[in-house]
């Protein structure tokens, strides 16, 4: 056996060449005896680099020699997970631990895997054993991060991403504590600007040159606007891009798309709607810098932030002259290359410390389309009234438990409705009853229930509400939208960061002001009042699908010239 097969990969890998070091380990296939170390690395590297044939050639052999050794059990889940075989993964990753019981790779997959299958309590027990003898695990610990999101505790998710961003200042880390600072209470709108500045100070640019290009001149050449997501499928982001790519003027902007995502009926009818589309999912950030560059982007549209799967490190790469974060990410992302966040007056106050260069468009941050296959609107004539949320339970922040409980103790008759994905773990349904029941609220006022993925049967769910609550601090969007649109409106109070004043941005859109509360007394007696009075209930039922029209928040053309105005008053912002 050449014992030098290692130590070489090793010396590549020291130099950033992945491509050497995989030339290198490439005879640990064919020697006699295995050399374990060589062919799990190999494993490894092919795994990282989406080489799917060479790390399952790699994964066959070490198999068939280690058929007892955890890490090669453990890279075949993180193989199973790549290739989307989920029951492999398990199975795997189980084995993993089974022969170590906190392998650090084999727990965090199985930690994400159980997560995504709405199994929290499993998951969480894995991910805590795994802590608890492995504090340094940043794997895991950022997978346990995600998993207190599904179980409503934001504040817990991100202490996780801090400890897990001091073992390991990796993106990933940076992104989940950049992220989960949206959603938590005590944090002010300056500290949470702070985060973002401290997450994107750390992230690398590529120092890929900019291509020399004609510069853009208002009223000349079409504006060439990218929009880069992983989020261009079945996804708000999807949904919500989709009327901006259909009324962008073509005479004013050729629209360009570069989707990380996974292919499905929404990505089809997006890629019909703009100029130009890319398919990204296997170029890394220097490939699509050239593809941007190659494109003459003059205007990057990131649809993404630090939400998993985007690519930061490629913005901080100046890949386009101007650099706007749009829609997907309600914040300033804090990388130097920002060059703007678009939103509206409303979520983009004067005295906004979301952004540091705040762009408003007029009226509304978004625009929707008709939802023409929902289901008709039920009139409710119960006289007690019922209140309701179905919005991710990372958004049911302590202060949201509070204020809620405290409406619903001023109105003894009231229930509260609620519906969320972890909602299908028994033991977070009864964490949640727990925390209502800290506040006063009797079990039998609060109703659970789990997710509802068919999209009618959700809808039909507002069958059942009188009244939508709007959680803080970060506020709901695709829920607020559809409450509305199921003729149920929906009671806010906007805070100091742009994702507490997007629910906001929709009422007085859809011409609800006075829905929007003041401050959390002034909630507690709009509900009070907008609660007895069924009178104005009932209208709104009857009436909101034709008041949301007549307001514009449907009108795709007029948003996309909004839009297309907006970056090109804006252009010369951008850096060169």
């Amino acid at each position: 056996m050449d014992q030098t097969l290692l130590p070489r990969a090793q010396q590549f890998l020291r130099q950033g060449r992945i491509d050497l070091a995989l030339q290198a380990l490439d005879p640990a296939l064919h020697v006699v005896p295995v050399p374990a170390g060589a062919l799990k690395l190999l494993a490894r590297l092919a795994l990282h680099q989406q080489r799917m044939p060479l790390a399952k050639q790699a994964l066959q052999r070490a198999m068939a020699e280690l058929p007892d050794d955890p890490e090669t059990h453990a890279l075949v889940a993180a193989a199973a997970r790549i290739q989307g075989q989920p029951e492999a993964l398990e199975a795997a990753a189980r084995r993993a631990l089974a022969l170590e019981p906190t392998h650090p790779v084999a727990a965090a997959l199985l930690t994400e895997h159980l997560r995504d299958r709405l199994r929290i309590g499993e998951a969480r027990a894995i991910a805590d054993a795994c802590l608890q003898a492995r504090p340094d695990d940043f794997g895991t610990r950022l997978a346990r991060a995600d998993l207190h999101m599904f179980r409503g505790d934001a504040a817990a998710a991100m202490d996780d991403a801090d400890v897990a961003c001091s073992q390991s200042p990796s993106l990933q880390a940076r992104q989940v504590a950049a992220m989960a600072s949206l959603y938590v209470d005590h944090l002010t709108a300056p500290d949470v600007m702070e985060r973002h500045l401290r997450a994107a100070a750390s992230i690398p640019p590529l120092k890929l040159p900019m291509r020399a290009r004609p510069p853009y001149e208002p009223g000349g050449r079409p504006l060439r606007v990218g929009f880069l997501s992983p989020d261009l499928r079945r996804h708000p982001v999807g949904s919500f891009i989709a009327p901006v790519l259909a009324g962008l003027p073509a005479s004013r902007v050729h629209s360009i798309c570069f989707s990380d995502a996974t292919p499905d009926d929404t990505t089809r009818r997006l890629q019909a709607l703009s100029g130009t589309w890319h398919d990204t999912r296997a170029l890394d950030d220097a490939q699509v810098f050239q593809l941007v560059q190659a494109e003459a982007v003059d205007v990057l549209v990131d649809l993404a932030g630090h939400t998993h799967g985007s690519r930061p490190g490629l913005l901080a790469s100046r890949a386009a002259p101007l650099q706007v974060v749009y829609l997907g990410y309600l914040h300033d992302t804090g990388l130097p290359a920002c060059d703007g966040v678009v939103g509206d007056p409303h979520t983009l106050a004067v005295d906004t410390a979301s952004a540091r260069r705040p762009l408003r468009l007029p009226g509304c941050f978004l625009c929707f389309e008709p939802m023409d296959d929902a289901p008709p609107v039920a009139i409710r004539e119960d006289e007690a009234v019922v209140f309701g949320s179905f919005n991710h339970l990372a958004k049911l922040s302590p202060d949201t438990v509070a204020l809620w409980s405290e409406v619903l103790g001023r109105l003894p008759r009231s229930r509260l409705v609620l519906c969320a994905l972890g909602l299908q773990d028994p033991g977070v349904r009864q964490q949640v009853r727990q925390r209502f029941a800290d506040h006063g609220i009797d079990d039998d006022r609060l109703e659970v229930r789990g997710p509802v993925t068919d999209p009618e049967a959700f809808l039909r769910q507002y069958d059942d509400i009188d009244i939508a609550l709007d959680p803080l601090p970060f506020n709901g969007g695709t829920t607020t939208l559809q409450a509305l649109w199921q003729g149920v409106p929906v009671l806010t109070c906007p805070r100091d960061t742009m994702a507490s004043r997007s629910g906001a941005s929709i009422l007085h859109a859809a011409g609800l002001g006075d829905w929007v509360a003041r401050d959390p007394t002034h909630f507690v007696a709009l509900a009070e009042h907008f609660a007895a009075d069924r009178a104005l209930l009932r209208d709104l039922r009857q009436t909101m699908r034709g008041r949301i029209k007549a307001s514009g928040l449907t009108d795709g053309l007029r948003f996309a010239d909004g839009f297309a105005a907006l970056l090109e008053s804006s252009f010369t912002i951008g850096g060169d």
